[in-house]
């Protein structure tokens, strides 16, 4: 007996070219820059049990959700002063007249964090798809790998974080587009 495939609808398939934003739709919107390789959003979802005396396993009502965290990965082509700055919490830049001067500072800054950061795509139907992170830190490691005969790529992680003010509401949103 042959099986009929399920097709997908070209509405549910999301390609994986995009352009990544700081601050999307604000007035200091700017574009992270060239990357090169795979971006990674994840969610990760924590839960706990409800334990009671005499359960068996797991109980319909009683699972709590305990934890979200937002991350983002990106390997950063665009190795300019300005994204290293912006995608490495703590770093400082100054100029040196003749040059420009990096350093890392022990010290995370209310300017380290963005007011958002948005990988803007689309679907294979050409509707656009938007992954909106809020309060982003470059909150990941800074390294370096010279490859022969090949450019380096930084690869980059960004953290969302709560909102004082909104602390029992996860820090994304995906946005799908009707036309």
């Amino acid at each position: 007996m042959a099986i009929t495939p399920s097709v997908p609808a070209t509405t549910n398939i999301v390609l994986g070219d995009g352009i990544l934003y700081k601050d999307y739709e604000l007035g200091t919107q700017a574009e992270i820059g060239a990357v090169r390789g795979d971006s990674v959003f994840n969610v990760e979802r924590q839960f706990r049990e409800q334990d009671y005396n005499g359960s068996y396993g797991p109980t319909e009502g009683l699972k709590v959700k305990t934890k979200v965290i937002v991350t983002m990965k990106i390997a950063l082509l665009e190795l300019s002063t300005t994204n290293i700055v912006n995608c490495f919490a703590g770093m400082a830049n100054t100029d040196q007249t003749t040059y420009y001067e990096l350093k890392e500072s022990l010290d995370i800054a209310a300017a380290d964090y963005w007011d958002n950061m948005a990988f803007v795509g689309q679907r294979s139907d050409g509707k656009a798809v938007i992954i909106l992170m809020e309060n982003v830190l470059g909150d990941g490691n800074f390294a370096m790998a010279m490859k022969n005969k090949d450019d380096v790529v930084v690869d980059t992680n960004f953290t969302a974080h709560y909102a004082t003010t909104t602390p029992t509401v996860a820090p994304y949103e995906l946005r799908y587009y009707k036309s």
